[in-house]
């Protein structure tokens, strides 16, 4: 992206320097001898590429004439083929028959068969020749209409340079500041697309690594409370065990009753330290669903914060474009200003050329006319001639 915008900016300082040079005062004789050249070679193009698709359009029509008959003569091969299965099939089905009705079963079959293959195949060519006849018409409808498109456009280009080479001298000025502005507004544009784009490719890169990070954040607390589950039973275990031998042994030095009393203590005893135990897990269950659920909104809220962040980074972007480039539209109204004062002591090179603009009108009218009289034939497409329409002039 840093070298597409150096390359950018090499395009636009070399532009630049050309929209200046159409400003000295040179610019006019040039730019005239210029169109002038341009026209003849414009004419002798169009020629050459008129010949160039004519020859064009010859070859491939060969090619597909061709190819559509090889094509052609392999299906209808292959469609031979299939009637000459077809016929074996009839005469195996009329050996599988009684020997005293195969004779004329079989004369009777061939020649209802014989019937149809002559109606199937003559259908067949006949389609084929349709395809054929049809494929051709088309293509040579398009290749005329091509060409028509092409003599059409060669014209209009034609046409377009004539009348820009008529076109005054503060025309050429103020097309140019007109140009220079846009060049420079669409350069500014295109640089803060490049920054818009790379700044977006940094805010996911950015985006990739907060979720990556919240991802192992809660893999860590997932992984830490996975080992707290699985140590609680051997704790617990462990704490029953020292928990029933401290009883046991208490019961033994403060034993007032019998036997059958002591065991009923330590049933209960027992019972009440499985509830105890049953307790502390769901405690320790409640606690790590609540750290989880922490951990998730911490996450969020991280993606919240680096999206809001990102927003104004974005936002602080588009206004710094939208800032420059009113700045550029005011510098641009400014120089236009000053450049229609500045026509006022050019009135009578003005009127000159409006003068020499009306009498180049009246000479595309009276060629027209002319050409209009002896129109060349459509059929002859190395005859040109310039397309002028007294209604564009």
């Amino acid at each position: 992206y840093s070298c597409l915008l150096l390359r950018q900016n090499q395009l636009f300082c070399c532009s630049s320097v050309h929209i200046l040079k159409c400003l000295s005062p040179g610019t006019s004789q040039a730019k005239k001898k210029h169109f002038d050249t341009e026209l003849e070679n414009m004419e002798k193009h169009q020629k050459q590429t008129i010949e160039k698709i004519e020859t064009e359009h010859s070859v491939k029509l060969k090619e597909e004439t061709k190819r559509i008959k090889t094509e052609q003569d392999r299906e209808y091969h292959k469609f031979m083929d299939q009637l000459k299965q077809k016929k074996k099939e009839v005469k195996h089905s009329v050996d599988k028959m009684a020997r005293s009705e195969r004779k004329d079963t079989l004369k009777q079959r061939m020649s209802f068969f014989q019937e149809s293959k002559m109606k199937q195949e003559e259908k067949f060519v006949a389609d084929q020749k349709n395809f054929l006849d049809t494929t051709l018409k088309m293509i040579l409808s398009n290749n005329k209409r091509e060409i028509a498109e092409t003599e059409r456009e060669c014209l209009n280009k034609k046409q377009e340079l004539i009348r820009e080479r008529e076109a005054t001298l503060w025309d050429m000025e103020e097309k140019n500041l007109l140009d220079k502005h846009q060049l420079l507004k669409q350069q500014m544009k295109d640089q803060y697309f490049l920054q818009r784009h790379l700044l977006l490719k940094k805010h996911e890169k950015e985006q990739e690594q907060m979720q990556s990070y919240n991802q192992r954040m809660i893999e860590l607390l997932k992984n830490r409370q996975q080992q707290e589950k699985t140590r609680m039973p051997k704790i617990q275990r462990n704490e029953a065990k020292t928990r029933m031998t401290m009883f046991k042994k208490s019961l033994r030095i403060n034993s007032t009753g019998s036997a059958s009393e002591d065991r009923e203590k330590v049933k209960q005893f027992t019972q009440q330290e499985q509830k105890r135990q049953k307790a502390e897990r769901q405690h320790q269950l409640q606690k790590h669903e609540n750290q989880l659920k922490e951990m998730m909104g911490q996450c969020e809220s991280n993606i919240r914060e680096l999206q809001q962040l990102q927003n104004e980074k974005c936002h602080m972007l588009i206004e710094n474009e939208t800032q420059r480039l009113k700045h550029l539209d005011e510098q641009h109204a400014q120089l236009m200003k000053e450049w229609r004062e500045q026509l006022r002591v050019r009135k009578k090179a003005s009127d000159e050329l409006s003068a020499k603009k009306r009498d180049q009108e009246a000479f595309f009218m009276m060629k027209e006319s002319v050409d209009n009289s002896n129109p060349s034939s459509p059929h002859k497409l190395s005859k040109f001639v310039p397309y002028l329409d007294s209604s564009t002039i």
